[in-house]
């Protein structure tokens, strides 16, 4: 970081002054990191930092640490004025590179905030550097204009990461800190540095960092002298309890109400304490004590100033705050407290630190109390950071006696995996607890079919389990009722009997399966679609995507979101609608890659799948390089998606023998006999092409045969459309010709427009090659117009050549969906779109309203839409603006 703040230092001449702008969670050490900054560069530029008083600036730096007392008077003795500060400035540069500071720049300064702004706007070419630190606040008032006006870079301190951890303990300890006393840490600091001093101050009873005072004279910030006794155990007792109430502080220390006034009276006038006294919780991390106080002399007070807190009926959180300073001897009441202040917080990181730290102190108490905080705790901690989580629940998991809470542990333990990438472990779990014998505890009968469908769902993730899973089904009896476990259940199966190459169930509704929620809802939701999708209900199956995007409760970079944005991409490519496709798998690319838990390898395979199918070669190859020696095979529904891509660039540079390579490697992916997905990727229609294209026409038949053979269970007008395409490819002459003919028409009933593309194209190249272009022009031509509807024009410049070969004139490509359109329908899509009937359509062009008809409907089919309003989202998305209408009346 300090590296990153020196090359924001410019030279002259270098336009207008860069700011650098140092943003992070609260103790994360913003202020440490620019006065180091501002003592690392001193020797060498001039540093001017913002008082503490609003419109000061002192040329010391030590003032970056605004501190009541400040070693020097300020810059010309008074707040200065903005010309003063910019004339001090420019004189300065004079010398060399300057550096204007401010700490906390977002609190209410506005003489010195209005004094920086209009020295930035006066010193463009001077080399200066302002540099401000904020808090992660958005938009704070206090910076608006200074924000708006001026290009500022901004640098995140982010927390401590686990190995950061460990070293910062192990200087503090002089040790390796033991897994235990890490997992805490972790849990109570959140990686704030601030915060992990504290909790070693607590556990070891020293100072909270290196170099705090920790004894001697309890004196003021002034450096005043020593405090009257009185006023030394108010100090005390107002620390402990973290605010400065007369009566409570009279209470706590058995002292005089009267005496406690007077003594706060002298600790205000000395600037000890503010004029407002203290609260606690007001910020800083907890065990942060007053300048001069030792913990240890506090330790007796901590449990008497908790019960006094909470007889008060003051909020369990202000009691927390002190019991966190409580290290050992708990009392059943201060465990309650803590677990109350759980509940009550807003702050998913104050539970933490509340319920880790009753853990701590809470050994050896009652066994049912330590349970019910350590379950809360992994809740809490699941939502946050699930990977501390799974420690917690395999504890509750190999302690619990009771079948129902083992049921419900199972499930939220097999959620966290599922959450963290885990899905093989969270299908072992479910299995060990399902298969479990008396006398161990035993799973009830009504819980096990939540259980048995977690299982599937999670357990067909990854390729060791999928194999075992996939037997447990085959083994298993179809449930009967209509419970929302046994819902989930028969949703389960149908997903992964459908991925198994079998033929499409009547799938479940969305209802089935309830609403966006834990990891494991999502995945069965994610699940439904799939079905729904398989089943060529993509209006269900987009449905259920958006409404497990649309969940609020859940960030951008939830896997599950990524997850679903990726298989809405796949839904997408399968209808046609490439763009769209190729903006959601780039989006879950994005997402992927700020994770940063590892290469964001399945969102850029389909992200590269999508790009080859548009015909973005060169884009897909960048891509698929990225994804390198990643292990594929972990991905199981990935993987064949990749050869795809390989094998379409492949094929793109002149390579057929190696895309044919592919292509088989992408078969075998798929399992034995290619038997799983075989609706999903048809990996056997690009093969018997390329065989074709190889002079291998008996070989290319044979496969196609075989493709056939795979998709000949399903009854859907796809699969229909497949099969019927799969002999029409293998079968020769006129028959293979009606063959091709029949599944033109049934893939037309269906969703899949670049399946129906591919068929069109099949059954036109057939007529051409049998020496009938007159038969193949109008075939050549809608496949032609349905890759360009489907965003691939750049994939179809085969059919193309085909179709000047048949005689025919293709339009120029330039990939945009409407490029499908002839000029007349072109005219009626833009009139239909300003909201003009078919009535006025045909007065406007002369037109009768038969043919006005006609031409919409075209559009809609090569557009793969089904009204007017779906024609307005796709034309105005693709082109941004379409013929205008006003004067198409003209021609």
């Amino acid at each position: 970081m300090l590296s990153a703040l020196i090359r924001h230092i410019p030279g002259t001449d270098s336009g207008p002054p860069p700011g650098v702008m140092l943003t992070g969670p609260i103790g994360v050490g913003r202020s440490a990191l620019l006065r180091a900054f501002c003592d690392l560069v001193g020797p060498w530029a001039s540093v001017l930092s913002a008082g503490p008083l609003d419109g000061t600036w002192y040329d010391a730096v030590g003032a970056v640490r605004g501190d009541a007392a400040l070693p020097r008077s300020p810059l010309g003795g008074d707040p200065l004025s903005c010309h003063q500060l910019h004339e001090t400035v420019v004189k300065l540069c004079r010398r060399g590179p300057v550096v204007l500071a401010m700490d906390d720049a977002h609190l209410p300064r506005p003489r010195s905030l209005r004094a920086l702004d209009y020295v930035l706007r006066r010193s463009v070419g001077l080399p200066l550097l302002p540099v401000i630190t904020v808090p992660p606040v958005s938009e704070p008032p206090a910076l608006a204009a200074l924000l708006t006006h001026h290009t500022w870079t901004a640098l995140e301190l982010r927390p401590l990461n686990g190995a950061d951890i460990t070293e910062l303990l192990f200087q503090r300890l002089g040790h390796e800190p033991s897994a235990a006393l890490l997992r805490t840490c972790e849990e109570q600091s959140e990686g704030i540095p601030s915060a992990v001093h504290a909790f070693v101050a607590r556990h070891t009873g020293t100072a909270g960092a290196p170099g705090e005072e920790t004894g001697g004279d309890r004196t003021t910030a002034q450096g005043a002298g020593p405090l009257p006794s009185s006023a030394s155990a108010v100090l005390s007792a107002v620390a402990v309890l973290g605010c400065a109430e007369p009566e409570l502080v009279s209470e706590l220390i058995r002292m005089p109400l009267p005496t406690v006034r007077r003594a706060l009276d002298h600790l205000a006038e000395r600037r000890i304490l503010p004029l407002g006294g203290t609260r606690a919780g007001s910020g800083g991390p907890a065990g942060a004590l007053p300048a001069g106080l030792s913990s240890d002399d506090l330790i007796p007070l901590y449990a008497r100033a908790a019960r006094l807190l909470e007889d008060a009926g003051r909020p369990p959180t202000q009691v927390a705050h002190v019991l966190l300073r409580i290290r050992y001897g708990a009392a059943p009441w201060m465990l309650e407290a803590l677990y109350s202040a759980a509940l009550a917080t807003d702050s998913p990181g104050a539970a933490v630190r509340y319920l880790s730290h009753a853990l701590d102190i809470g050994a050896g108490e009652n066994t049912r109390t330590l349970r019910r905080i350590r379950a809360l705790l992994a809740d809490t901690l699941s939502t946050i950071a699930p990977d501390l989580a799974v420690h917690h629940l395999n504890t509750l998991l190999a302690s619990s006696t009771d079948g129902h809470e083992l049921a419900e542990l199972a499930l939220r333990y097999a959620d966290t995996l599922v959450l963290l990438g885990r899905g093989d472990d969270a299908a072992r779990l479910l299995a060990d607890v399902l298969d479990r014998r008396a006398p161990q505890v035993v799973v009830p009968k009504e819980c096990r079919a939540a259980l048995e469908s977690a299982l599937l769902l999670s357990g067909a993730l990854g390729p060791g389990t999928v194999d075992w899973v996939k037997e447990r089904l085959r083994t298993s009896s179809e449930p009967c009722d209509n419970s929302p476990g046994i819902r989930r259940l028969r949703l389960a199966r149908a997903a992964l009997s459908v991925l198994s190459g079998r033929p499409v169930p009547e799938h479940p509704g969305v209802t089935a399966v309830g609403s966006p929620g834990t990891a494991l809802d999502d995945l069965s939701l994610i699940a439904s679609a799939v079905v729904a999708n398989l089943a060529d209900d993509n209006t269900t199956a987009l449905g259920t995507l958006d409404r497990l995007l649309g969940n609020p409760l859940r960030g951008e970079l939830d896997p599950s979101r990524i997850q679903a944005r990726t298989v809405r991409a796949l839904v997408l490519s399968a209808t046609g609608d490439l763009p769209a496709a190729e903006r959601d798998s780039h989006h879950a690319l994005e997402l992927e890659r700020r994770r940063d838990d590892g290469p964001a390898v399945m969102s850029a395979v389909v992200f590269a799948y999508v790009l080859a199918q548009r015909g973005t070669i060169a884009a897909a190859a960048a891509v698929l390089s990225e994804v390198g020696c990643a292990d594929l095979r972990r991905l199981s529904y990935i993987h064949p998606l990749y050869w795809w891509a390989t094998a379409a660039v492949r094929r793109a540079h002149g390579d057929l023998r190696g895309a044919l390579v592919a292509l088989r490697a992408g078969g075998r992916a798929l399992g034995p006999q290619s038997a799983e997905s075989p609706l999903v990727l048809p990996w056997w229609l690009e093969a018997a092409g390329l065989l074709t294209e190889l002079g291998r026409p008996a070989e290319a038949r044979q496969v196609a045969a075989q493709g056939g053979a795979l998709v000949a269970r399903s009854d859907t007008p796809r699969g229909a459309g497949l099969t019927l395409l799969a002999h029409g490819l293998a079968t020769p002459g006129r028959a293979g010709h009606r063959l091709l003919d029949e599944a033109c028409a049934r893939l037309a009933e269906s969703p899949a427009r670049l399946l129906r593309a591919r068929a069109e194209y099949a059954l036109g190249a057939a007529l051409l090659d049998a020496g009938d272009p007159l038969a193949a022009r109008p075939r050549l031509r809608t496949a032609l117009d349905l890759m360009i509807g489907c965003g691939a024009g750049n994939a179809a410049k085969g059919i193309r050549l085909r179709l000047a070969e048949a005689g025919g004139r293709p339009r120029q490509l330039t990939d945009r969906p409407d490029d499908a359109l002839t000029a007349r329908e072109r005219r009626v899509a833009a009139l239909a779109m300003a909201g003009r009937s078919n009535r006025e359509i045909a007065e406007t062009l002369y037109i009768t309203r038969r043919t006005v008809e006609l031409h919409l409907t075209h559009a809609y089919q090569k557009l793969g839409v089904s009204g007017r309003e779906d024609l307005v989202g796709v034309l105005r998305t693709a082109s941004g603006t379409l013929a205008s209408p006003a004067g198409d009346g003209q021609g």
